[in-house]
């Protein structure tokens, strides 16, 4: 009987030493997307088109856990332009795609290993801006 209650008590200490095998949960969408990012290719309707010293940021600030602001800031010829806001975007996890970004329902852009992609239409024409996180 003694051997049966020290079998009881060792297996329940085993048990209840054991640490909790979950990992830590992965950080908030908002989180992992915010920052500055720097334009480094510009493509209007699918053609590479040159910054020719233009330098054009995208910075992404943590609203809520899967919202951000965002502002775009654009320096020509040494010239700051004013900021144009760019709204509150909507974050969705795409799995092994990265983050993806929606402006309402539409997307409208993404994020994957601190490269950021948007494309627009804008007067009639498909814009796309890739940027790498500073």
């Amino acid at each position: 009987m003694k051997k049966i209650f020290l079998i009881l008590f060792l297996s329940t200490l085993f048990f209840a030493c054991e640490k909790d095998k979950d990992k830590d949960p992965a950080p908030e969408l908002a989180a992992q997307v915010a920052g500055t990012y720097k334009v480094t290719e510009l493509n209007v309707d699918g053609v590479k088109t040159p910054l020719n010293g233009a330098v054009i940021t995208v910075q992404l600030d943590k609203f809520s856990a899967e919202v951000v602001t965002a502002k775009m800031k654009a320096k020509i010829d040494g010239v700051s332009e004013p900021d144009e806001d760019l709204g509150t975007l909507n974050l969705k996890n795409s799995g092994s795609t990265g983050i993806d970004i929606y402006e309402g329902t539409e997307k409208v852009g993404s994020v994957k290993s601190n490269k950021l992609n948007i494309f627009v239409v804008f007067e009639n024409q498909e814009i796309e801006m890739i940027a790498d996180k500073q």
